[in-house]
């Protein structure tokens, strides 16, 4: 099992605002939008890397294949990365960008096991703007893992969650689940599918909501695409 990055634990005091794939609006009981790092207008060609930044979280910011990435900064795995750091996005203009590392492309089609993360009703469709699909919990609800991998990011600051982990599957599929309620996980921790990432807890809470994403090779794609149960 390849080693995750390590996170860094360093204040930042940049606060914005920004949705991820969650539209511009926030109903009563969905998490608040809260982004703690810089939002860009169009992909920058250098990014500075910010406390509890991974390979894996810059990479999910800006679209990108995580193995990409590593190899236009000619990072190994662990993929580490330091507070302060400049990480290429985008490869010199006078150079092609890699798609991919040097090795064969190999990419991973899913298997029958991937599972929906709970057994919510979904409250938005991927598509018009949601990259992902959007649950309406309730208390008793729970958050699971839509397929065996390693968390590689849990934390704050993307996507406009108070909470965000991050699961890559393989090299191909990475899995992310935003909500505002504490995650069960923590960065580098193995899990099956099915395992629980995190629940609501108690009763007369007020709704709250899951955006769910799936990524192949750094794109979103359609969870209904992946998962066929």
């Amino acid at each position: 099992m390849a080693v995750v990055a390590l996170r860094i634990i360093w204040p930042t005091a940049l606060t914005v605002l920004l949705g991820l794939g969650n539209g511009a609006c926030v109903e009563l009981g969905s998490p608040p939008v809260v982004e703690r790092s810089p939002v860009f207008s169009q992909k920058p060609a250098t990014y500075l890397v910010h406390s509890g930044d991974t390979l894996y979280s810059i990479a999910w910011r800006f679209d990108l294949d995580f193995k990409a990435l590593a190899h236009l900064n000619g990072l190994g795995s662990p993929y580490i990365i330091q507070p302060g750091q400049r990480v290429r996005l985008r490869a010199p203009a006078t150079a092609k960008s890699p798609e991919s590392p040097s090795r064969p492309h190999v990419r991973v089609a899913p298997n029958s096991s991937w599972r929906w993360p709970t057994d919510a009703p979904v409250s938005r469709e991927y598509g018009r703007g949601n990259r992902g699909l959007d649950f309406a919990l309730a208390a008793g609800h729970r958050v699971l893992a839509t397929a065996a991998g390693t968390v590689v990011y849990s934390g704050t600051g993307l996507g406009g969650y108070r909470h965000l982990t991050i699961i890559k599957h393989n090299d191909t599929y990475l899995s992310a689940y935003s909500q505002n309620f504490a995650p069960a996980v923590a960065e580098g921790d193995s899990i099956k599918a099915g395992g629980l990432i995190a629940d609501i807890q108690g009763r007369g809470r007020a709704a709250q909501t899951l955006h769910f994403e799936i990524r192949r090779e750094g794109e979103p794609v359609n969870p209904r695409s992946v998962i066929r149960q």
